[in-house]
């Protein structure tokens, strides 16, 4: 948590903590004299992982590895257990029956509000997602449906691939370079999902300004503001200032729209943002359109910007994923392992769903370093979990990365990286899906499940099918182009002082740039070899 307050003044610094030190001892205060909830007879509360120092107990063990501490504990306690951080209470519910009972818990005895709002409410802006109602929330993803239709994703292939090259001749130029990739990625995955999910209107606007502000956005999702929505920090100011200035922008397009009307002959999301009626028959303010388009942007790619950041590091790691990258594709596209990279057909939807060692290499990666790594809920009534009774006011929490884990559903070594674990039909698929599939329910795969990446239930992030396609695409282009070089050791270490596991500031990859395309998989397997 200290990781937040690197760049502030001596005197901005010294306000910042005192207020953080106020926060504790109110924390403590009111933990010393808050009404304990009376357990009934028999009933029995789940294991205490034990802490020295009191409000503050398991932060600091917790926020420096937190899967290893789930895990360990996990092996003393089982699959459920309570910790202390900051005064309050989280219970642990392990495994594909913990990530059910999180996932598909009643809204009327727990509730993703009360826990997401602080956090996410100044980063969307209010009036959208977690600033309202669970089931206003409801309505307004189906507002946004047809974007993430499969019709609209077929089309999405070919903008994600222009994006691609557009972004290769600006930043990528030459023959060999270095990359940041967590950085880059965040670029690239901006320009396109503000193409593909909200037009060419609000793309325009995607300046890399535009992109700097939902950086700051970014560096705003920091586990401390679970707790602390504002404090004397910079992050919380430029945050504060890019979502007034985004809404200004949308606000302006949405005002335009009104005076020059819509574009005709395809969906178009801002439109059904300003038409659509919620049950009651009221409408969404400009603001709130605005707050949803940023809601939305991001979670088209925030999840997307970590995980193809994480998927170069592994193919820099694992340089022989490369080569076989590319004879999947000659196989998948041509019905030959043989055909030279320039002459492969570019690839389409339906392609992209045929690329098995893709989709594991995909998965695989998610497995490893889900971009959200626990996913909670804060307790309102009484709970039941193995037979352990949860009071209200504790927070349960199903750590999915930590249940991706799990040696009895992955194996001996589930922390190895084994990108064809899910060719060889090992863990649970975690199949895509999309809104067509299974209407009205939104996203109803089965929470008793060991690998949810994207999370399920009336949460599961409608985003998921649009990130498959998303990556898919700009993988399929990368290794065509180029090849990875490690630097360094190996792959980076995961920094979980951000609420999005991403790898530690400053990794970097080397990309190389291909001076012959006209190659075969082979060809590049037999020139390694000689090498």
């Amino acid at each position: 948590m200290l990781k937040a307050f690197d760049n502030l003044d001596g005197t901005t610094l010294s306000l910042a903590l005192a207020i953080v030190i106020s926060i504790v001892v109110a924390i403590a205060i009111g933990t010393l004299f808050s009404k304990s909830e009376k357990i009934p007879d028999g009933a029995q509360l789940p294991p205490v992982v034990p802490y020295s120092i009191p409000v503050i107990g398991s932060a600091i063990e917790f926020g420096v590895d937190p899967i290893g501490f789930v895990l360990r504990n996990q092996k003393k306690y089982g699959d459920c257990f309570s910790y202390v951080m900051l005064g309050q209470t989280f219970t642990v519910a392990l495994g594909p029956e913990g990530n059910n009972f999180v996932f598909n818990v009643p809204i009327a005895s727990a509730s993703a509000e009360k826990i997401y709002n602080t956090l996410m409410g100044p980063v969307f802006g209010s009036g959208v997602v977690y600033d309202v109602p669970n089931h206003v929330f409801m309505e307004q993803k189906r507002f946004v449906k047809d974007a993430l239709s499969t019709t609209a994703l077929k089309s999405y292939v070919d903008i994600i691939r222009d994006e691609f090259r557009m972004f290769v001749d600006r930043k990528w130029k030459g023959d060999i370079g270095t990359s940041d990739a967590y950085h880059d990625m965040t670029e690239l995955t901006i320009m396109t999902a503000s193409r593909c999910l909200q037009g060419e209107e609000i793309r325009a606007q995607m300046t890399e300004r535009v992109a700097k502000l939902y950086t700051y956005l970014d560096q705003a999702l920091i586990p401390i503001n679970v707790y602390i929505s504002w404090l004397p920090h910079p992050r919380y100011i430029n945050r504060d200032r890019a979502n007034a200035e985004l809404t200004r922008i949308f606000s302006a397009i949405i005002d335009s729209r009104r005076q020059k009307g819509h574009p005709e002959g395809k969906f178009d999301v801002l439109k059904a943002l300003m038409e659509s009626e919620y049950k009651d028959g009221s409408k969404m303010t400009d603001a709130e359109i605005a707050h949803m388009l940023i809601a939305m942007l991001m979670a088209g790619q925030h999840t997307s910007s970590a995980t193809m950041s994480w998927m170069l590091f592994h193919l820099a790691a694992y340089p022989e994923l490369i080569t076989d990258l590319i004879e999947e594709q000659a196989t998948v596209l041509t019905g030959t392992p043989s055909t030279p990279i320039s002459q492969l057909p570019p690839p389409n939807y339906a392609s992209l769903r045929s690329m098995p060692l893709l989709d594991s290499l995909l998965k695989e990666v998610l497995r490893l370093y889900s971009p959200i790594h626990i996913v909670m809920r804060k307790v309102v009534k009484p709970l039941s979990f193995k037979s352990f009774h949860i009071p209200p006011n504790h927070s349960i929490c199903a750590p999915i990365t930590a249940t991706a884990r799990d040696t009895n559903r992955f194996g001996s070594q589930p922390e190895q990286f084994d990108p064809r674990r899910f060719v060889q039909g090992g863990g649970d698929t975690g199949a895509e899906w999309t809104f067509e599939e299974k209407p009205p329910s939104v996203a109803e795969k089965s929470a008793g499940n060991s690998f949810l990446p994207f999370g399920a239930g009336r949460h599961r992030c409608i985003g998921e099918a649009f990130a498959y396609v998303q990556i898919k695409t700009l993988v399929c282009e990368l290794v065509r182009e180029f090849e990875f070089v490690k630097v360094g050791e190996g792959v980076p270490k995961a920094d979980y002082t951000q609420l999005i596991v991403v790898p530690v500031e400053g990794s970097l990859v080397r990309w190389i740039r291909r001076p012959d395309l006209n190659v075969t998989a082979q060809q590049l397997r037999d020139r390694k070899v000689a090498a």
